[in-house]
This record gives structure tokens, sequence and C-alpha cells, in this order.
């Protein structure tokens, strides 16, 4: 296919970052920003967008993108000024510098979070219509952030679609999650059997390959859609459990796996059960998950060895 222009992806060197990029080639010229640097990307500007948005502005008139997507937005370790400055104030700064440059008519995708609904039911699919009454921090800042979108694009601001990930697993994963945590203990280990305490396992999440959450970013570039909000995920709840002992099982070293109340908590909510209807995904963005949560522990596994 040929170049579509360029995307700027901005939180481009995070977990989920470098996925977006290795998706977006396949259509674009691809430019990552954060504050940090790119070791392997092919082009990239350090910039701090959680400040002033001339910088983001100046970048916009010089590059021209066809494409902005926005993926930035750390929580690791951050107080909750931080995690707003990091949340809301970066999507102020992105949605005015996109403001100031109309003439640009970009395409602007947006990654939120399913975390911004709630309370979510005890078993069922959630989907766009289920209300955004997030019982976190994390999930209420990633709702003020949606919102200020959602209320751009209504103005007509910026041509933008929200996409609200799952859980998403794969190579690259925080070593702060639960499959992490797991991992980091297991590629660590020396003789005998290693000892893994976590916090109880009873949850069922939605669990979907980074990977191809990179590719329903392309999708969502793409689409014309006007749904505001697509939720992406793979539509099927799955054990915690059943996923750290499948990671055991694929890293082949002995261990044991002690859950406890005390230990640090993994997931960051307290919900026992996440499923993600997929019908908006499919019918808005053309898109849906390929990969299987084997496929995305195996190719984890596979990057610490």
């Amino acid at each position: 296919m040929g170049n579509s222009g360029t995307a700027l992806v901005l939180g481009g060197t995070g977990f989920v970052g470098p996925h977006i990029v290795s998706s977006l080639q396949a259509g674009y010229r691809t430019v990552t920003v954060s504050r940090g640097v790119n070791p392997i990307g092919p082009e990239h500007v350090s910039l701090d967008l959680s400040t002033d948005p001339r910088p983001l502005i100046e970048l916009l008139r010089r590059y021209r993108p066809a494409l902005v997507v926005n993926a930035a937005g750390s929580y690791w370790g951050l107080d909750e000024p931080g995690l707003h400055r990091s949340l809301v104030t970066l999507t102020e700064t992105t949605l005015a510098a996109l403001t100031a440059c109309p003439d640009l008519r970009a395409r602007y995708v947006h990654l939120g979070s399913v975390l911004e609904y709630g309370p979510l039911p005890a078993s069922g699919r959630i989907d766009e219509s289920t209300p955004t009454e997030p019982e976190s921090l994390y999930g209420r800042l990633k709702l003020a952030a949606s919102l200020l979108v959602q209320a751009a694009i209504a103005r007509g601001s910026v041509d933008g679609v929200v996409l609200r990930p799952t859980n998403s697993i794969g190579p690259g994963v925080h070593p702060g999650t639960l499959l992490g945590r797991v991992g980091s203990i297991l590629a660590a280990h020396g003789a005998g059997r290693a000892h893994i305490e976590l916090s109880p396992l009873a949850a069922y999440r939605d669990f979907i390959d980074v990977r191809d959450l990179g590719d329903a970013v392309l999708a969502a570039a793409r689409s014309r859609t006007t749904r505001t909000v697509v939720n992406i995920g793979r539509g099927q709840a799955v054990s915690v459990r059943h996923l750290v002992d499948r990671l055991i099982t694929i890293s082949a070293v002995p261990a044991d796996v002690v859950e406890s109340a005390t230990a640090p908590g993994a997931l960051g909510a307290a919900t026992i059960w996440l499923e993600v209807a997929t019908d908006t995904a499919e019918q808005a963005l053309g898109w849906r998950a390929t990969r299987s949560v084997d496929q995305a522990l195996r190719d984890y596994w596979n990057t610490l060895t």
C-alpha cells in the first residue's frame, strides 16, 4: 500500500507506542514524540507534551501530519497531580495544538481505556452505551481526557475518535503489570522452584495482544466512521489465574504461586469481570483481534530469554 502521509505518534516510546508504529508503517511515514529518546525508531522528536502547546504546534507545522495518535500518558509511580498532568493536561495541550492548525485536517486517534466505564457488570459484555462512572482515579482521569476529545470532535475542532482498549499484553509489557511481574521473576530465577507472591487472582479480564491494538489504531486512522468512541478487545474474558499458569508453563520454569491480600496489586482495579463487546469495532472500523492470548504470552516470554 502506498504512503498515506506522515503520522505523529505521541508517546511512541512506551509499551504500546512501538507496536502502533509497527502497524502504521503499512501506510504511513511515522515520527515518534515523547520526552525520552527512541533508540529503535526511524524518526523521533524529544518533547514534553504536558506543558506549552507551542512546541507541538511548531512540530505539526513542520511535519504536516495526516494522522496524530495520542498514546502518551504514563501512570507508573505518579501521584494524583502527576497523573493529571500525564493524562489530562497532555490531552489539553494536544487538542490546543491541533485546534491551532485547522488547515492540517489531521485525523486524530486518542487512546482511552475501558476503565473509563464502571461500575462494571458481574458478567456479560460492556459496550459503548455502558455508563461512564469510573471507580479508580486512573479511570476518572482517562475519562476526563476522553471527554475533552469528544467535545473537540463535537465542535468540529478535530476529526477524531476515542479508542477504549482493554488490558494489553505481549512483547514489552511493563514489569509493574501482573504479567510483567510474573515474567520478570521467572526470567531471573536460578535453580530450584520460583516463588511468586501475587494479589488474589479471582478476576476474569478481556486481554488483547498489544499488536492487535496497533492494528486497531491503523483501522481507526483509515476509517471515517462518525462513531466518536469505540471499544477495543477480544470479546472474551479470561481467568487471570489461567493467564499466570499459562505463562509459567510456557516458561518451563518450575514455580509456586501464592495469592496474598498483602501482595502488590497488579491490575490496578477491583473489577472481577471485564469482557468487551466488539460489534462497534467490527462494524465501524472493520477490525477484530486476530492474535491469541497464548501467542501474546509466548512472544512476550521470548523477549525475556
